[in-house]
């Protein structure tokens, strides 16, 4: 087995290179975060180039294994002092775990879909803890894919990997504008269901069983007119006063869940 290199300094510069990972996007790769996260990307079968692993912060004995495993798969390992992991760490109760992996391609041809998908189209969200958390629940709910559409944040920022709990390495995620997301989407017969405070229908009234996508708006604006127009239904989430919204990632759960629900009545 490979020597590992061992870091306790905090100004080393591999420790600099790393701490760049979190504050500016990379082409070729992304930085993740704690056990949960690393487990994810192991089981998905992501390319991990390095793994930074502080023992004294460890949790547990299954750590240990874990950074085996990565090592095993071709990952370089490097062990950190605890106040050296604590330097590349943005969690306040840091696990000792840490990892550099490589992007993969979101290429809308990459998309590969179910007879009868549904669809997350997330429109123009603009924090990365959003988008992640949309994605953590399209996976819950049980999505067949995530569509991000004129993003205005990073698919891989390591607040929307850490948003999705992991989750980003299990469901099929692809980019792309908004006028070739749509007739993409058309030419597969995908109904487009969209979500607005002014939708025509609440919805529960909504109707997602064969192939569907949900679009959702950024936080600000919401869903373009553009989405609008090519809706075949729009749908909307009936507020309790003086309440008049909902983050949009729980706007997503609350429609996405009711999806489910209505696709799991009818099999």
């Amino acid at each position: 087995m490979t020597r590992r290199l061992s870091i306790t300094s905090t100004s080393n510069d591999r420790l600099k290179t790393v701490r760049r990972l979190r504050r500016r996007r990379s082409d070729g790769v992304f930085l993740v975060e704690g056990h949960g996260v690393l487990r994810h990307a192991l089981d998905a079968g992501a390319a991990i180039r390095e793994v930074y692993a502080a023992p004294d912060l460890f949790l547990g004995a299954v750590d240990c294994s874990l950074v085996e495993l990565a090592e095993r798969r071709g990952a370089r390992v490097v062990e950190l002092s605890a106040s050296a992991f604590a330097s590349i760490s943005a969690h306040v109760r840091p696990d000792g775990l840490a990892a550099v992996v490589e992007r993969w391609s979101t290429a809308l041809a990459t998309l590969r879909l179910p007879r009868r998908p549904v669809i997350v189209v997330a429109e123009a969200i603009e924090r990365p803890g959003n988008l992640g958390t949309i994605v953590r629940t399209a996976c819950g709910a049980g999505a067949d894919a995530l569509l991000s559409c004129d993003a205005r944040t990073d698919v891989f920022h390591p607040d929307t990997v850490r948003g999705s709990v992991g989750t980003l390495f299990d469901v099929p995620i692809a980019e792309a504008a908004s006028p070739f997301a749509i007739p993409w989407l058309r030419e597969r017969g995908v109904r487009l269901v969209v979500a607005t405070p002014d939708g025509e229908r609440p919805y529960w009234e909504g109707r997602y069983q064969g192939a569907t996508a949900l679009v959702i708006g950024s936080e600000r604006h919401g869903v373009t007119e553009a989405w609008r127009r090519a809706a075949n239904e729009t749908v909307r989430i009936p507020m309790a006063a003086p309440a008049d919204s909902l983050n949009v990632a729980v706007a997503a759960g609350v429609v996405l869940f009711e999806a489910a629900r209505q696709r799991q009545a009818e099999r």
